[in-house]
């Protein structure tokens, strides 16, 4: 018999894992714009470490991440109401219903000063002399005896935009900024700060409404720390400049 090859090619187009420009389960994923973590590039193209990551774990989980731009705070929402089926990072408590998948990028959050005002913060509490400007969400991440120490600020408050943060810092409205150091630094610029390492390292995950992609999510970041493509991701991008100063 006569094979009929328009069926055959058809039959070679659905089998799994053969042609490499198959798309992958579309998720709408939620992303917190915070160069260098997540940025817009003049051709509407999302760029930075924390989008290379995650695209890179979702194509490798296949995945197809549809980008959902928002605050900490509209992506916990949106999240919470279905309007997206993923979202990172989970800043604070997560929505009900979502699963968390395994950490795939650690922050390293700081307070930061002008180097010129000299400020010293040994301890916690020490924040309670001055005016605060953190990232949204931040006294339900950094724990009970932060959300303590700045309930007695002359001034705090979150602000969910960190080029907004490096502005407050800059025009000395704030004395202290609470964010992560790769992102003030890079707002910041030639700026001489003082880094205050008051915090541990902050592990981030990503969540999912559905369980078995959250799962998938997990295979895929393990996959591209097995094969390079995350440590070659992670220097693209440079931690710090060489030149810090910490208190």
């Amino acid at each position: 018999m006569a094979r009929s090859w328009p069926l055959v090619l058809m039959l070679i187009l659905v089998l799994p894992g053969l042609p490499a420009n198959v798309r992958g389960e579309v998720v709408r994923f939620g992303l917190r714009e915070a160069a260098p973590m997540v940025e817009m590039q003049p051709d509407g193209r999302l760029a930075g470490l924390e989008y290379e990551i995650i695209q890179a774990v979702m194509q490798a989980a296949g995945m197809e991440l549809v980008p959902y731009l928002g605050s900490n705070a509209r992506l916990a929402v949106a999240a919470d109401g279905k309007a997206v089926e993923a979202f990172a990072p989970v800043v604070g408590q997560p929505p009900q219903g979502v699963t968390l998948t395994d950490s795939y990028l650690t922050y390293q959050n700081v307070a930061m000063s002008l180097r010129e005002r000299r400020i010293k913060l040994e301890r916690m509490a020490d924040l309670g002399r001055y005016r605060v400007l953190a990232f949204q969400r931040a006294t339900q991440t950094l724990g009970p005896e932060f959300a303590a120490a700045v309930a007695g600020c002359p001034f705090y408050r979150e602000e969910p935009k960190q080029a907004l943060q490096a502005a407050g810092l800059l025009y000395e409205r704030y004395d202290v900024l609470i964010a992560d150091a790769r992102i003030l630094r890079h707002h910041l610029g030639p700026t001489p700060v003082t880094e205050h390492r008051l915090f541990a390292p902050s592990p981030y995950s990503a969540g999912f409404r559905d369980p078995a992609q959250a799962a998938r999510f997990n295979e895929g970041l393990q996959r591209i720390k097995a094969d390079g493509t995350y440590a070659a991701i992670l220097a693209r991008y440079p931690a710090l400049p060489d030149d810090p100063t910490i208190n």
